[in-house]
């Protein structure tokens, strides 16, 4: 009996004395700690690639897939995938394994990789992606939330598009998309969809503008909002029956789908053609 408890406590000393190296994967692939090489897994979004690690050292290691880091398409048709949720690996000595990675498209006018597409690890991505990576690491969004912020910062979309109806967080994430981007928050907001053809070809389009602006008018009376492209020509017209000169929300509620990218100007006015509001959006 004693000599089995000291056989074990022998054990739990080795492992506890054990060498683990902790690092991160650049340094791990820098200084050939490991070999890895990745795929993807068939999807532009969430668990869509794989990565197949191998241990060439002769000690266990502990790697760090870092958020932000961006894998790049060795098929130039296809998009590039940012990862934004951090992993760590564990590695027995010499061990191979394949580990599913956390991650979204950050090429919005290339295709979804088909399953089995290759991927070269590349680096970091830049300053502004690695923090929005970050930030998505540590809190969780709807999935088209968090491939608009993505794509509002790779692709400079419409910040406006960073929109959810019942995440209040989202306002967190679009003040620092806005703030990565070095522009206002804008007073609207972009409902989007996301279409993916059997082709691999991408949509992404805004289906609907939301927002609120105040207004005064000198006199109750019937009021019209107008909305122009960049070269000043009407796109629509609506038509709201009776406002009243107090201090007034307007509630707008906009179809866009179908209206061309680009920017655009609305102008709300009276019946007797005086200018109310003038307000800008892009799509």
């Amino acid at each position: 009996m004693k000599k089995a408890i000291l056989i074990t406590l022998m054990i739990c000393s080795a492992l506890a004395n054990a060498k683990h190296l902790k690092m991160k994967l650049q340094k791990a692939l820098d200084e050939h700690y490991i070999k890895a090489s990745a795929n993807s897994l068939g999807g532009y979004q969430g668990f869509c690639i794989q990565m197949n690690l191998i241990n060439m050292s002769s000690d266990s290691l502990f790697i760090l897939i870092e958020a932000g880091r961006r894998l790049n398409s060795l098929e130039e048709k296809d998009q590039d995938i940012l990862i934004t949720r951090q992993e760590i690996i564990v590695l027995k000595k010499k061990e191979q394994k394949w580990v599913p990675v956390y991650g979204y498209c950050c090429q919005a006018s290339n295709h979804c990789p088909k399953k089995n597409a290759k991927y070269g690890l590349n680096n970091l991505g830049d300053s502004s992606l690695v923090t929005l990576a970050r930030f998505l690491n540590s809190n969780q969004f709807d999935n088209n939330v968090t491939q608009q912020a993505i794509w509002a910062l790779s692709d400079q979309q419409p910040s406006a598009q960073v929109y959810s109806k019942v995440d209040t967080l989202v306002k967190k994430l679009r003040n620092l998309v806005c703030t990565l981007k070095g522009e206002e928050l804008p007073w609207y907001s972009l409902e989007t969809k996301t279409l993916v053809y059997q082709s691999g070809v991408m949509q992404n389009f805004a289906t609907e503008l939301s927002g609120q602006f105040n207004y005064i008018i000198p006199k109750d009376s019937y009021t019209t909002l107008h909305v122009f492209d960049k070269k000043g020509r009407e796109v629509c017209k609506i038509i709201r029956q009776w406002s009243l000169k107090s201090n007034t929300i307007y509630d707008l509620k906009l179809p866009v789908k179908g209206m061309a990218k680009g920017k655009y100007t609305i102008e709300l006015k009276t019946e007797n053609g005086e200018q109310v509001v003038q307000k800008s959006f892009e799509i």
